[in-house]
């Protein structure tokens, strides 16, 4: 090999070696650096990001259906047999305001069976109302409305009922329509013998979704261990059941949520009791998302009997108040222990007074178990939701029911709110502005409003200052001197609003 040849492989050689060293100390850089383009949370990448503030113009609304018992297995004689008797039921569905399509079908098909309206023409306001009937005797329904615009005022408000004077449901059961979440939390009343409470869980999705479910009892603080297990499949356009009485018994009461891990459910309770053979009554808890200090609860007439439910998450001192015309009147004080459902027997609900308040040092969650005595040693009983006042929101008037309007004052102050009511056309057949004193609460009868032909209520209270609600009977029910009474709660229809964040992400490849 001549000297040149030589040469110029030792350079090669020397080149080669340079190079990998290069590439070494390039690796060993890019192990402890990186620029901060590249990553997705870094400050620059931060100033860039975009917020926009979203609302749904698809909403989704479950109407459980009607109620049943849980065993109709034909055993034993047949005056010992379980019976859901002469069953009947209506629902009302309404839509308020700027919407464009509501139309109703059976969960879990694309049959529908009722439409409320099809096309909004040009000419329509935005405080129309459109209103339909129907039933479920056939199964749980589930509304869709489409909105032209998200606005406060603008949403759909529907309820359901079901009513018996023989069998082993006699009285009457209702219960608002539910929006599907991705969690819910429901009270529900005791679990003691004699007392069924099953839980439904709908998913009105195209996709399966496992659900959890935790429970909070009486006896002590803390989640219960449930003996039927803790989670729920509910498969797309499925009810799916949990026997709340048998996965954790002896209970005076259960706060309960439900939480889906992939799709918004919709969640009810049909709680049902019985003495022996003598029915006590039915009716349907519905989800109780609200948790605040001052908490109001309606519909309540003299002769009723309450318990009350509260469960806070921390220690509270808790001051309930019976309300009537004039204001409050404390009635009881207890301080209550964290995690753990506490019931408060109030007795009798004295003359005049028609709702309580709750005023605690913390946030606490309740409801009410009324109960009503009809001949024969025959109850039945109304689960009622605190709530909190709505700046606008409505209720549907269950087809063949009696109502009552009952509205209390939360606030330290007089206050107006307007009372609209429609009937089953949707038009406006009064209106009226309700004054009412500080503390204080007062009831209207729908019966006096249009011969009674009122279909849906709206409540407009600028001040937030009002807790409402209906208390429901039927006529075929209370001429055969049963008891029957059942509570439904407003729906909040002011506008649902989301804020979304968009982040430049230089790692994604467009």
């Amino acid at each position: 090999m001549s000297k040149h040849s030589r040469s110029k492989t030792v350079w090669r050689m020397v080149l080669a070696v340079v190079s990998v060293l290069v590439i070494v100390a390039l690796v060993a850089v890019a192990a402890v650096y990186r620029p901060t383009w590249i990553h997705a949370d870094s400050p620059m990448t931060q100033r860039s990001s975009v917020s926009r503030t979203v609302s749904p113009r698809q909403l989704e609304t479950y109407c459980p259906a009607r109620m049943t018992i849980a065993d109709t297995d034909a055993y034993g004689d047949s005056e010992y047999q379980a019976s859901n008797g002469n069953i009947a039921s209506s629902v009302r569905y309404t839509a308020f305001g700027a919407v464009f399509h509501s139309s109703v079908g059976f969960l879990g098909t694309d049959e529908t069976t009722s439409a409320l309206v099809l096309t909004k023409d040009d000419e329509g306001a935005d405080d129309d109302v459109f209103i339909a009937s129907g039933t479920v005797n056939d199964g749980s329904q589930l509304q869709n409305t489409r909105l032209l615009s998200a606005s406060d005022g603008t949403g759909a408000a529907s309820s359901m009922m079901s009513w018996a004077t023989d069998g082993d449901l006699k009285g009457v059961s209702a219960a608002s329509c539910v929006t599907p979440a991705l969690k819910q939390s429901l009270m529900v009343s005791g679990t003691k013998t004699g007392i069924t409470q099953q839980l439904v869980v709908a998913n009105p999705s195209a996709k399966a979704t496992s659900v959890n479910i935790k429970v909070w009892g009486s006896d002590k603080a803390g989640a219960l261990a449930l003996s039927t297990g803790s989670t729920l499949t509910v498969g797309a356009g499925k009810e799916s059941i949990l026997n709340l009485a048998a996965a954790a018994s002896e209970q005076d009461a259960l706060y309960v949520t439900v939480s889906s891990a992939d799709t918004p459910v919709a969640a009810v309770v049909r709680t049902i009791t019985m003495d022996g053979l003598t029915s006590k009554g039915s009716d349907y808890a519905v989800p109780n998302n609200v948790s605040a200090k001052t908490l109001a609860i309606n519909g309540l007439s003299e002769g009723d009997d309450v318990n009350l439910y509260v469960y806070p998450s921390q220690q509270a001192d808790v001051t309930v108040s019976w309300t009537d015309g004039t204001g409050t009147k404390n009635t009881n004080q207890q301080t209550l222990e964290a995690n753990r459902v506490s019931v408060i027997d109030l007795g009798s609900v004295p003359k005049s007074a028609t709702g309580l308040t709750i005023s605690a040092t913390e946030p606490v969650t309740a409801a009410a178990k009324v109960t009503n005595d009809g001949d024969g040693d025959q109850a039945d009983f109304a689960l009622v939701n605190a709530s909190v006042p709505m700046n606008v929101s409505a209720i549907a008037v269950p087809d063949h029911a009696t109502a009552q309007v009952s509205v209390t004052n939360t606030s330290d102050d007089d206050r107006t709110a307007t009372l609209t009511s429609y009937n089953g056309d949707g038009d406006i057949v009064e209106q009226s502005d309700l004054t009412i004193r500080a503390g204080a609460s007062t009831t209207i009868e729908l019966a006096d409003i249009n011969d009674g032909d009122v279909a849906a209520v709206s409540l407009a209270d600028p001040d937030q200052s009002m807790v409402w609600n209906i208390r429901v009977s039927q006529k075929d029910v209370s001429d055969a001197k049963l008891a029957g009474v059942s509570i439904i709660g407003a729906t909040d229809l002011k506008e649902a609003r989301e804020q979304v964040w968009s982040n430049q992400n230089m790692t994604i490849v467009r």
